[in-house]
């Protein structure tokens, strides 16, 4: 954890100086420092041992249909192993994370305030389900990299081009097929006014309630559309409850000053409320939390635009100061869960592997 921290530390580092007119290069020296530890990443994340073997054992069979056979694995995710078949593992590796900080570092670039560049920065590297996990969720990671590269497309209204690349993510994750309605959030120009905003809140507060009696029409739903991701089903713990508390004041402040931002901006607010409405429903059927792994990067634009909209100084600093303490709190869990703390505790390279894959 504590190399992870530290590699953290210098890209936010980076991206912070690169308010600066004449340091903005430095955001994308922290995105290529970030494509370096993402492509020379070695057995790091559970998963990881997985992909490698099947890799090897697909690539191992010179029959293109026998590749195709495989049950497990959607057709664009298998392609790519046959596609790399004559190049390794670790080039598949090493492509895949070139795409994914050329999307986060034009996300960010675009949506945020140079500012703020460093908040979210900090966000997507020190977010436990952001970058980190991604490095083991490898197909999700690129079918998520796949909706944000998308989202120009909403703003175009080009309904054409948004659906063939939410296609083409469903190609390496079928979740994917859920993010086609999310086109809808923004074609037309409504805002989030105060009394939807209670009807939000409201709603969110009640699924906690009643969020159990929705479990088996969503059970049916995921068991019909997304039978695998039923592998993921288990109980979640509510803990204190201190966490959720401040998570539900966030949601209301994400839901007061949703009002203020621009048309672009406002989109992944409504993309966040989603999020948000899934951590509750969640907690009945766990499986749903790797859906809201879709929405959840909407945070790394919605909270640096959040806290730039609160006019206060005084609060701004404290509600910043807050989403800092909640991240590096959920960053220290992470790495301390038995769950993950073997598989992410020690970042290797492939230089470290006994050859090259």
């Amino acid at each position: 954890m504590t190399t992870i921290a530290l590699f953290n530390i210098v890209f936010v580092l980076l991206a912070y100086l690169a308010q600066y007119k004449s340091k903005e290069y430095l955001l994308k020296l922290s995105f290529f420092l970030i494509f370096l530890f993402l492509a020379l990443r070695y057995n790091y994340g559970n998963d990881y041992p997985a992909y490698i073997d099947d890799f090897l054992l697909l690539a191992s069979n010179n029959s293109f249909d026998y590749t195709f056979k495989n049950e497990y694995y959607e057709k664009g995710w298998l392609f790519l192993y046959y596609l790399f078949k004559p190049f390794g593992f670790f080039a598949l590796i090493t492509v895949l994370a070139a795409f994914n900080c050329f999307v986060y570092y034009h996300l960010i670039k675009k949506y945020v305030l140079p500012g703020y560049y460093w908040f979210a920065v900090f966000l997507y590297v020190f977010t436990p389900g952001f970058m980190v996990l991604h490095c083991s969720a490898m197909r999700q990671s690129l079918a998520i990299a796949l909706f944000l590269f998308s989202i120009d497309y909403i703003h175009k209204k080009d309904a054409i081009r948004y659906f063939l690349c939410i296609g083409l993510a469903s190609l390496f994750h079928s979740s994917a097929l859920v993010l086609l309605p999310v086109y809808f959030l923004g074609i037309f120009d409504w805002k989030i006014k105060r009394p939807l905003a209670i009807i939000f809140f409201v709603t969110y507060i009640l699924f906690f309630q009643f969020g159990a009696l929705l479990t088996p029409f969503m059970s049916i739903f995921m068991g019909t559309k997304f039978e695998s991701y039923l592998r993921y089903e288990g109980s979640i713990e509510m803990g204190s409850g201190l966490g959720l508390i401040l998570n539900s004041s966030l949601f209301a402040l994400i839901l007061f000053y949703a009002y203020f931002q621009s048309k672009q901006t406002s989109l992944f607010f409504k993309i966040a409320i989603l999020s948000y409405f899934i951590i509750p429903l969640s907690l009945n059927l766990s499986s749903l939390v790797r859906i809201g792994m879709y929405f959840d990067v909407a945070m790394i634009i919605v909270f640096p635009a959040t806290v730039y909209t609160i006019k206060n100084p005084t609060i701004k600093v404290a509600i910043l100061a807050i989403i800092v303490f909640i991240t590096l709190y959920n960053f220290n869990v992470f790495f301390k869960s038995e769950v993950f703390k073997e598989s992410f505790g020690t970042y290797q390279t492939i230089f470290s592997a006994p050859q090259y894959y």
